[in-house]
C-alpha cells in the first residue's frame, strides 16, 4: 500500500489558493482539488501490509505540541526547465521543523524539505521561462494566513483513471 503522512489544511488557505490560480489564468495549470490538498510531511511510498503496523507504532511515540504556521509567498518547482507544480509557501519554524525531522527519521526519504502545499500541477511539460512565472506570481498580493496544527495524519493513497483517492488510517494528535 502506498503510505503518506500530511496535515490537513485550512479552508482559508485552500481558498486562497484558488484566487491565486485564478490571477495567473493559465490552461496548462490544473488546480489540485480541495480534498487532496494538504501539507505532506513524509511520503513513505509502498509499505507492506505488514509492516503498517511498525510504521503505526512508531508514530505513536511522536509527541509534539499546537504549532502555529503561517502561509508566504506563493511559488513552483521546476525539474530540469520545467514547471511541474505551482505551491504556497510556508514559514519554517523550530517546532515544526522537529516534527517533520521526528516523521521523516521512518522513512528512508532524505530529500531537502521545503514545506509547501501544491495547488496546482502542471497539465503538460511547462518549457516557460522561469523567471516569467515567477514574476506573476511575486506581483499577486496576497494575506498571510496563520493557522494552527494539532495533528497529523497516517494516509493510504489509491492511485486511480480519475485521481488518487486519500484514505485516513490514523490520526496523531498534539498534546
Amino acid at each position: 500500500m502506498r503510505l503518506f503522512i500530511a496535515i490537513e489544511i485550512p479552508q482559508e488557505a485552500k481558498d486562497m489558493g484558488r484566487r491565486i490560480l485564478e490571477k495567473l489564468d493559465d490552461s496548462r495549470l490544473r488546480r489540485v482539488r480541495d480534498e487532496h490538498i494538504h501539507l505532506t510531511l513524509s511520503f513513505l511510498g509502498e509499505v507492506a501490509e505488514k509492516d503498517m503496523n511498525v510504521i503505526i507504532a512508531k508514530l505513536d511515540h511522536i509527541t509534539f505540541k499546537p504549532i502555529t504556521l503561517k502561509t508566504q509567498k506563493p511559488g513552483f518547482f521546476p525539474a530540469n526547465n520545467r514547471i511541474r507544480i505551482v505551491w504556497i509557501g510556508l514559514e519554517m519554524n523550530d517546532a515544526f521543523m522537529q516534527l517533520q525531522k521526528n516523521i521523516r527519521s521512518l522513512s528512508a526519504y532524505k530529500d531537502k524539505f521545503m514545506p509547501h502545499v501544491t495547488i496546482a500541477r502542471a497539465r503538460q511539460i511547462m518549457l516557460d521561462n522561469k523567471e516569467e512565472l515567477a514574476k506573476k506570481l511575486s506581483a499577486i498580493d496576497i494575506p498571510e494566513i496563520e493557522f494552527m496544527i494539532d495533528r497529523f495524519i497516517l494516509y493510504q493513497s489509491t492511485l486511480t483513471p480519475g485521481g488518487p483517492i486519500h484514505q485516513k488510517i490514523k490520526e496523531y494528535y498534539a498534546i
